[in-house]
């Protein structure tokens, strides 16, 4: 009895499943790639599958080491293997942020945080899936220099929530990706500081993101930690009446200082309800008051002792 005719396929027959893994590619991305750019030219059997060669697996894992690496994959399909194989040889087996920076990182997303993975070269404080998720953790586990955040929408609303969970941890420097949203959020972002990208981004354009932040606090923060308030403001009017044993007026420009520091620090938490924007800059605000107002507050504690003054009740 004759042996049925065999498939002259190559070397072996893998179906898209199994290339996909051993390439690193999801199925979805293979078969994009394949309608759009033609990039390899794999038979098909009577009912119409696919079956992949060694020579087709080491070409998609190949055009996927060159797009991670930010090649686009149009100028790539029509590229021989060779050609391949010599612009993946100037790659480095890994691609990570500078040497020595090691930047602290909390991510929101999954996506992201296997990206960052592949990277090294930094450290991952804490992943969350959702934002709802990292607004409810409380303080991070550490000070946050990257606050890195991937959402398939982006809206109004979730601008402002980001802002205001990268104000709460004091982090150095905000990076959101999205896949959908409107340039006017992207602009309330950028006008905020932060840096906002669409996804697809690469890993090498990852990299370069939080590459630059350092371990340090931002450029800004206040140099002096915030108190409880020392003084009411009853106590604060009773001192700047009382007369002085010398002859100045220090502990009244003091108390009427500490008294106009601390409403402005009022004023600017309760601004917090505004766009994105308004909600950094209020709580930057507020905190640098608040700072302030606690070194004044020693400063008239002194003068207080100083003087032998009263404090009200």
């Amino acid at each position: 009895m004759p042996k049925p005719p065999s498939l002259a396929i190559g070397p072996i027959g893998l179906r898209s499943g199994a290339v996909a893994r051993l390439a690193g590619l999801p199925v979805t991305t293979l078969r994009v790639w394949e309608r759009r750019y033609g990039v390899v030219d794999a038979p098909k059997t009577a009912t119409g599958q696919r079956l992949y060669s060694n020579h087709d697996v080491q070409r998609l894992r190949l055009l996927k080491r060159l797009t991670d690496n930010g090649h686009a994959i149009g100028t790539l399909a029509g590229l021989t293997l060779e050609t391949l194989e010599g612009l993946a040889g100037g790659l480095s087996n890994r691609v990570a942020p500078d040497a020595g920076l090691a930047p602290r990182l909390v991510v929101v997303g999954r996506a992201a945080a296997q990206k960052l993975t592949a990277l090294g070269g930094c450290e991952l404080l804490a992943v969350h899936d959702r934002l709802d998720e990292a607004e409810a953790a409380g303080p991070a586990p550490g000070p946050v220099e990257v606050l890195l955040v991937h959402l398939p929408s982006l809206q109004p609303a979730t601008a402002q929530r980001v802002l205001a969970l990268a104000a709460q941890w004091r982090a150095g420097a905000v990076v959101v990706l999205y896949a959908f949203g409107a340039e006017a959020v992207v602009a309330t972002l950028d006008a905020a500081g932060a840096t906002v990208r669409r996804e697809p981004v690469a890993p090498r354009e990852l990299a370069q993101l939080i590459a630059p932040r350092r371990r340090s606090a931002p450029p800004d923060a206040p140099a002096w930690q915030a108190a409880p308030r020392r003084f009411s403001d009853e106590a604060l009017a009773s001192l700047a009446q009382q007369v002085s044993s010398v002859a100045c007026e220090c502990p009244r420009h003091l108390a009427e200082i500490v008294l106009q520091l601390a409403h402005f620090e009022r004023y600017s938490a309760d601004c917090v309800s505004g766009s994105g924007a308004d909600t950094a800059l209020h709580l930057h605000l507020s905190g640098l008051a608040a700072a302030a107002r606690t070194q004044f507050e020693q400063a008239l504690s002194r003068v207080v002792v100083a003087e032998g003054l009263v404090v009200a009740d």
